[in-house]
């Protein structure tokens, strides 16, 4: 578990105050209902005192009435404020979460794309919702009954006191050892309820990472392997919480029943002489028993009270963990001004120190030029894209964009002038207009037909039940891959992108579908830059320059003539590719 240092906590708490103080209204009248219930908890025995040793004893038939209506009375004021306690607090913690959540939501948007590389949504997801149900807790129902119970435990110690100074002592000594033993059992149990959380972070990762590929996992009978790897993480986390539940409840038996009947047998013992005596009442006895009975409920509570403190003091220091990230710098920098080239100077990234992914890369890209990427799978071709996108920072070299550092220009504005279409597409829940605009209302439908006409994808929204309207499914289920490879083209022309970036983007599409993209390509990318990562040769024949990359580096750029003729690996790509063609060259006629 996270230690916290005390200036940690201090900064985590006052930060959270913050959140809390638009609703300390909400938050008094909470804590003023509660200790008028607390109130009227206390003042139930003091009642049966009295008609104990007045209106009994003196037959007074009435008495006994009203003190009977009285502590009805009691018992339903006291159940009318708790009820009103416990849904302004309730109300409160919402209230607060909420505006955390927002917050933490808000931020992890700005996060930059490395972030997300090392932590799987599924696992991100629920340790964000498990933390912040944690802070719920606190103030629908922890904080508030920590003050509740220790305002009733010290409460019935006043009146203890207050009928007998000597017995109240003897039997407040035990109490703090009490509480100390709760305390340090939950302090043990921490390990375990902390190995708890993470598991179950690691159960909604691997249930979310096959639920979204369950057509791979289902076509290839791996169900059973599925379940198996979530049935081992269930079975770690069942191990973990039958560990914890057997020995808090083991222990919290045994002291239970250390200040329950065997708390009552010493209370008899120490307030019987006192009544046969004649010093103390009958009705004096029955408050001890009755507030002995009592006792250690509260005392048990805010044992539980303080571990639920704790956790939410470690689940409010992780949620803060993660605001204090740095996130991109969206807004700072210069506008971007790109009216001649953009230059890779010997630029060198790796994700790992020592896991070197680009070497030394140099090229340029010219206003207006295609520029093609090509060679193997994990020779750098999607790294280099990346970096010109600005998901990832060079680790050495520079990108200069007219001679200005691609890391001195204001990040939003220059991912503004990209259009970046990818292989693997994501479709966001809603209708196709939505997505081919990206929820930005300020494209307007009409421009947005117009792209989807650009890229030759009116027809088939034409032909779908609503058109543009038509709701699609969880990632776009409802289209063929083709399909919703030419919404994300649509995409990049509603933004009216100058610089477009093409990620493999034409490798999933059939070759029907692929020549209707190559004819609206021309038109897209006129007087447009275009980067394309491509695997078939068949998108980038055409292109201005063609960039082969192998194990990081560019080892050979120019057109498509001059890599057939003077690069090896190139003409054999060519070959493969074009199997039917007797010269290589006879690909781009």
């Amino acid at each position: 578990m996270n230690k916290i240092e005390p200036a940690g906590r201090r900064k985590a708490l006052s930060r959270f105050l913050k959140y809390l103080s638009p609703y300390w209204g909400l938050f008094l009248v909470g804590l003023f209902a509660m200790l008028l219930a607390t109130v009227a908890r206390l003042s139930g025995p003091l009642i049966l005192r009295a008609l104990v040793d007045g209106a009994i004893p003196a037959g007074d038939t009435a008495g006994m009435i009203e003190y009977a209506l009285l502590y009805l009375g009691i018992i339903v004021v006291m159940g009318a404020l708790t009820f009103y306690q416990s849904t302004t607090i309730i109300r409160l913690g919402l209230n607060v979460v909420t505006a955390i959540k927002r917050d933490l939501f808000a931020h992890m948007l700005t996060l930059p794309v490395a972030y997300y590389d090392k932590h799987p949504v599924g696992e991100l997801m629920a340790r964000v919702e498990n933390d912040t149900e944690k802070v719920k807790l606190l103030f629908s129902e922890t904080g508030i009954m920590l003050i509740a119970n220790a305002v009733y435990f010290i409460g019935m110690f006043a009146v203890f006191f207050s009928m007998d100074a000597r017995i109240a002592a003897l039997i407040l000594i035990p109490s703090p050892i009490l509480l100390a033993g709760f305390i340090f059992v939950f302090d043990r149990l921490r390990p375990l309820y902390e190995k708890s959380r993470r598991k179950y972070a690691e159960i909604t990762a691997i249930a979310t990472e096959f639920v979204q590929g369950i057509e791979v996992v289902q076509a290839f009978n791996r169900t059973e392997h599925a379940a198996a790897r979530l049935e081992a993480a269930s079975k770690e986390k069942l191990d973990a919480e039958i560990k914890a539940g057997m020995t808090e409840y083991t222990t919290m038996g045994f002291m239970s029943f250390l200040g329950g009947p065997l708390f009552i047998v010493l209370i008899v013992r120490l307030v019987a002489p006192g009544v046969f005596s004649g010093v103390l009442t009958v009705g004096t006895l029955l408050v001890f028993i009755e507030y002995g009975v009592r006792l250690f409920e509260p005392l048990f509570s805010i044992g539980e009270n303080i571990r639920g403190i704790q956790q939410a003091r470690v689940a409010m220091s992780r949620i803060f963990d993660i605001m204090d990230l740095p996130s991109e710098p969206a807004g700072e920098g210069v506008a971007p001004v790109f009216e001649r080239e953009i230059e890779f100077r010997d630029v060198s990234f790796e994700y790992k120190p020592g896991e070197t992914v680009l070497d030394r890369v140099s090229f340029t890209i010219r206003k207006g030029d295609t520029v093609a990427l090509v060679g193997a799978s994990g020779s750098g071709k999607t790294t280099t894209v990346s970096l010109l996108c600005r998901f990832y920072e060079a680790t050495g070299g520079s990108i200069l964009v007219d001679g200005v550092p691609l890391s001195s220009l204001s990040l939003q504005e220059w991912r503004r002038e990209i259009g970046l279409v990818l292989q693997d597409i994501y479709l966001f829940p809603g209708t196709i207009l939505e997505n081919v605009r990206v929820y930005d209302e300020s494209i307007a439908p009409d421009d947005a037909m117009d792209a989807l006409r650009t890229v030759h994808a009116a027809g088939f929204v034409g032909r779908l039940p609503e058109g543009m309207g038509t709701t699609l499914h969880e990632r776009g289920s409802n289209l063929s891959t083709g399909e919703k490879q030419l919404l994300s083209f649509a995409r990049a022309v509603a933004f009216g992108a100058d610089i477009v970036i093409m990620d493999e983007a034409t490798a999933s599409v059939d070759v029907a579908t692929e020549r209707l993209i190559q004819e609206s390509l021309e038109r897209l990318l006129e007087g447009r830059t275009a980067v394309i990562v491509a695997h078939r040769l068949s998108s980038i024949l055409k292109a201005d320059k063609i960039l082969f990359f192998k194990d990081g580096r560019v080892i050979a750029q120019g057109s498509h003539d001059e890599l057939v003729a003077a690069l090896p690996e190139y003409r054999e790509l060519v070959r493969l590719q074009f199997p039917d063609l007797e010269t290589e060259t006879e690909a781009i006629r």
